[in-house]
């Protein structure tokens, strides 16, 4: 095996044009799968690891379809109070937070920009704490109607100057006083988002008691699924039909994983297209280089190499382009993916995140391998295949 690879380096490097433009077939396929799958993989860990960090003891109802819009649909039937009491007086409820949150504008030093606004009882800040942490101020109070706590990129990048503690700000045409201004969460949305009470939201958009949104805490993890079939039926009798979605966090971490995968899974199959492709070219040149060779393959022949000898000769040949464009080609899907990593976290936020795993490694340089000697396998027939004698004469 050791002479195969002697030889199969020897042509490599007697060819080195065709060999470079060869194996950068490869590179370009291995680089797009690495940094598609490591896209994908960053995506499901930075989820799971937000929803691991809310616990198993809470329950999400919301609007239908909400984590797929941008805010409350318009013609979603509001919760109201009665239905917030009807929840919260079901066994098994340790508490229940109510949230409002509406698009809406912020304006500030006569630039405005479109924010949501969310409001939400300060109790929530205990529950949410791992979340929300602040940058500097404070969380405001309930008895509070004309204070906000502005997220990260609200304060730092929506401005030409950044919004400190104590500058007012003006919310749809309301000016309120700046108390906090919240560390970076990472999400988008949340980071957009300016902070009031529930009840300064509610005044903002003439809503009276209405509510977007119910966080259930329960008493137990254990109690979770019960209680949230207890909410469904109870929301479902006082609203005369099932116009929302009541979600675990376990359901909720479902759902998102099965959206990571089909999103993996799609990207990685586009990708793959250039690895197909890649295999390709090393088919041809393998069957490019097997005429070339051909007096080549009938001297070996004729001194006694056996055709196993001469299709291991060609096959290793193919794997080593398989190879080297395997190690190429990570390394560029690598950069590639920490580059993507730079850019969004710039646009979208610190959640977003690439990730080149141990399996991920090793899966590209197995599978680029792969591509390479199921690419030779053709070519390395036909050489083995050759008659020595008709070989020889062959000009």
């Amino acid at each position: 095996m050791i002479e195969e690879v002697n030889y199969a380096f020897r042509n490599m490097a007697e060819a080195k044009l065709r060999t470079v433009l060869t194996v950068l077939g490869i590179v370009i396929g291995i680089a797009i799968v690495v940094a598609m799958l490591a896209i994908g993989e960053g995506m499901r860990v930075s989820i799971t690891e937000q929803l691991d960090a809310l616990g198993g003891d809470k329950i999400i109802v919301t609007p239908p379809q909400a984590f797929a819009l941008r805010g409350a649909p318009t013609e979603f039937k509001p919760f109201t109070s009665a239905d917030l009491r009807a929840v919260k007086n079901l066994p098994s409820v340790k508490d229940v937070l109510p949230m409002f949150y509406r698009p809406g504008t912020i304006e500030y030093r006569g630039k405005s920009r479109e924010i949501y606004v969310m409001g939400v009882e300060s109790r929530g800040v205990d529950y949410f704490r791992q979340f929300y942490s602040l940058r500097e101020g404070r969380f405001f109070t309930d008895r509070e109607l004309r204070s906000v706590d502005l997220g990260y990129r609200v304060a730092e990048k929506f401005f030409d100057e950044r919004v400190r503690v104590g500058e007012r700000v003006k919310i749809n045409q309301r000016s309120f006083e700046v108390v906090g201004v919240l560390e970076e969460i990472g999400n988008p949305e949340d980071d957009s988002s300016v902070y009031m009470t529930l009840k300064a939201a509610q005044d903002l958009y003439d809503a009276g008691d209405e509510i977007t949104m119910l966080w259930v805490i329960a008493e137990n993890e254990a109690a979770v699924r019960t209680l949230a079939k207890k909410i469904e039926n109870t929301l479902e009798k006082r609203r005369g039909g099932r116009d929302f979605e009541v979600l675990t966090t376990e359901q909720l971490a479902e759902q998102v994983s099965t959206v990571v995968t089909i999103v993996t899974f799609v990207l990685g199959g586009i990708a793959g297209i250039s690895i197909l492709v890649g295999g390709v070219i090393i088919m041809n040149t393998m069957l490019t280089s097997v005429l070339e060779r051909t007096r080549e393959i009938g001297v070996l022949k004729a001194t006694g190499a056996s055709n196993a000898q001469v299709l291991r000769i060609f096959l290793v040949e193919s794997a080593l382009i398989g190879a080297v464009g395997g190690v190429l080609g990570l390394l560029l899907g690598t950069g590639l993916s920490r580059a993507i990593e730079v850019a969004g976290q710039v646009y979208i936020g610190s959640s977003f995140i690439t990730i080149v795993d141990v399996e991920l490694v090793t899966g590209a340089l197995v599978f680029s391998v792969l591509v390479g000697m199921v690419s030779g396998i053709y070519p390395a027939y036909r050489a083995a295949k050759l008659d020595p004698i008709e070989a020889l004469r062959y000009e």
